[in-house]
């Protein structure tokens, strides 16, 4: 009685997808077909390595093709095949024991559990004694990345040079922290992530096997949480048909994952880049009130802008496997998304993405949320970068063509324009490439204006007598303070930006007058001159306590 009851139980026992569906042979391996080419390869050829070492995400069939290739090197009775070079037979002795973990000469070892080097010494030693019962002594270490330094210290010797019955196989999350003596020693697999379209083909075989029914659009979901975990999918897959009854849709899979509907997602974007930042404040809110949280919304935003993106960048092509797959539902708005500009949609990206680690850190992530979605919203109003850069560069060469009319017009002026000082402090404004030779004194002194050097501009101005001017050569008198190594910072100066060699000597000749005073006298000298015109006079005589302090050209 008891008996019957325990095999009751026994046959009502539910075995799990991820396990049911676990790979035997290289047939049903997912995703991996480069893998399968070289090894079935270098197995056809006799071309064995005597270490391995697999590395790739969670899920995606490290421990699985481990088992599998310790088949291939075990078996008995290879199964030769036109898809696959090599596949084990599955059902000799050998086959059968390391499927079911009972194969003597087959050890497989969790390095999270057995990281000291006692372990790995343990394991050293019985490395020397052959195989029992199969071709090959087989060491399968699942998450080598967890032993210990000392641990791989002691395995590098037997690594190097093992016995020719050994054969080392390695699996790990984390290559990067595997030391590089032990990569150097192995033959390295990197098992890619599933493409999203293989997984969800995968999906409904398993679907169609198990009789659950299924919508697109949940599978979909499935597939992009997993992440190209086969394992993952499968156990979301088996979870969900647990929860709806064998009847999975998409509202089951975003209930039992907590996952706002993407069509929320895609309408509060809709509204930031549309300018209503309050609606989309609205939805988010009424998101949140329902369950979900701001990470989750965000990170969802980020899918949907990558998506976007790509359908601008790409158009839409259905040989891209990520627009390949987005659901019907989703497809018009992600359209309409994906017509805004690259600038803008890299902009959000960035925004988005920078925000995601503020909503992780935040003491409430749902108000860190709303607050990146309030930056995102007044950000979209932002000109792109590729205009102002037009602007700017309009506007530089409008203001260049400015300048130009206006040195064209100082050249022609009458002798009134030439004696102003207005139209003398023109030069000042000239732009520096135009100054292509130093022809006058008055030259060098505009050109350290020009070049932002106001201190020793100011000291030309008003200290700086001239006694003698030549190309490459400087004389002069000096009255006032100034720098007492004036005359190398002039020379040097002068060097960098004329590429020639200057020489400015300082003389006690008196020299002429500075260009300070020469302008002010110039100045006068107009002021006089408008003072005696017949339009000045009647001005002056109408306002007798009116003085003329200045004449600006109004030509210029």
């Amino acid at each position: 009685m008891v008996n019957e009851n325990k095999n009751n139980v026994t046959d009502s026992i539910h075995r799990v997808l991820a396990r049911k569906y676990r790979p035997l042979n290289f047939t049903k391996l997912v995703g991996q077909n480069n893998l399968i080419k070289t090894l079935s390869g270098s197995i056809e050829r006799g071309r064995l390595a005597h270490a391995y070492i697999l590395t790739g995400v969670r899920g995606v069939g490290k421990t699985s093709t481990a088992r599998i290739i310790a088949k291939l090197f075990n078996c008995t009775n290879p199964e030769k095949s036109s898809e696959i070079a090599i596949n084990p037979c599955g059902v000799c002795d050998s086959c059968l024991g390391i499927a079911e973990g009972k194969n003597i000469d087959v050890l497989e070892i969790d390095a999270a559990s057995n990281t000291g080097v006692d372990n790995i010494r343990e394991l050293i030693d019985g490395v020397g004694y052959k195989p029992l019962t199969s071709k090959f002594r087989i060491y399968i270490i699942d998450e080598v990345h967890m032993l210990s330094k000392g641990a791989f210290n002691a395995l590098l010797k037997t690594l190097e040079e093992p016995p020719e019955h050994v054969k080392f196989i390695f699996a790990t999350t984390e290559i990067r922290k595997v030391p590089v003596t032990i990569l150097s020693r192995c033959q390295r697999f990197d098992l890619q992530r599933v493409q999203f379209k293989i997984l969800i083909d995968h999906l409904k075989w398993v679907c169609e096997q198990e009789s659950i029914k299924f919508s697109l659009d949940a599978l979909q979901i499935i597939v992009r949480v997993s992440g190209g975990s086969v394992r993952d999918a499968l156990s979301l897959l088996d979870q969900s048909a647990s929860i709806s009854g064998d009847d999975i849709k998409s509202e089951t899979i975003s209930f039992m994952l907590g996952l706002p509907s993407r069509l929320s997602s895609i309408e509060i974007l809709e509204n930031i880049f549309a300018g209503n930042i309050a609606n989309a404040l609205e939805i988010y809110d009424n998101v949140i009130i329902n369950g979900s949280n701001g990470e989750i919304l965000i990170s969802d935003m980020l899918d949907i802008i990558h998506l976007s993106t790509r359908l601008n960048v790409l158009g839409e092509s259905k040989e891209d496997v990520s627009l390949a797959i987005i659901p019907e539902g989703e497809k018009n708005s992600i359209s309409k998304i994906s017509k805004i500009s690259i600038p803008g949609l890299t902009r959000a990206w960035q925004i988005l993405l920078k925000g995601i680690e503020e909503v992780r850190s935040a003491p409430n992530p749902d108000e860190a949320g709303s607050m990146v979605l309030i930056r995102l919203g007044y950000a979209s109003d932002l000109p792109d970068p590729s205009s102002l850069v037009k602007k700017i560069k309009s506007k530089l060469e409008e203001n260049s063509n400015q300048t130009d009319e206006v040195l064209n017009k100082s050249h022609d002026k009458s002798n009134f324009s030439e004696n102003n000082d207005v139209s003398k402090n023109l030069n000042l404004n000239v732009n520096e490439t135009s100054l292509k030779e130093i022809n006058t004194f008055e030259d060098l002194v505009d050109l350290f204006k020009i070049k932002g050097e106001l201190l020793l501009h100011a000291q030309l101005l008003s200290c700086i007598h001239l006694v003698s001017f030549e190309r490459g050569k400087l004389e002069v008198s000096i009255s006032g303070n100034v720098n007492n190594n004036i005359s190398f910072e002039i020379s040097k100066f002068l060097k960098n930006w004329t590429g020639q060699d200057w020489i400015v000597s300082i003389v006690d000749d008196q020299g002429t007058e500075t260009l300070e005073r020469q302008n002010e006298r110039k100045a006068l000298e107009v002021i006089e001159k408008t003072k005696k015109t017949p339009e000045m006079q009647k001005v002056l005589k109408a306002f007798p306590n009116a003085d003329l302090k200045s004449v600006i050209d109004t030509n210029r």
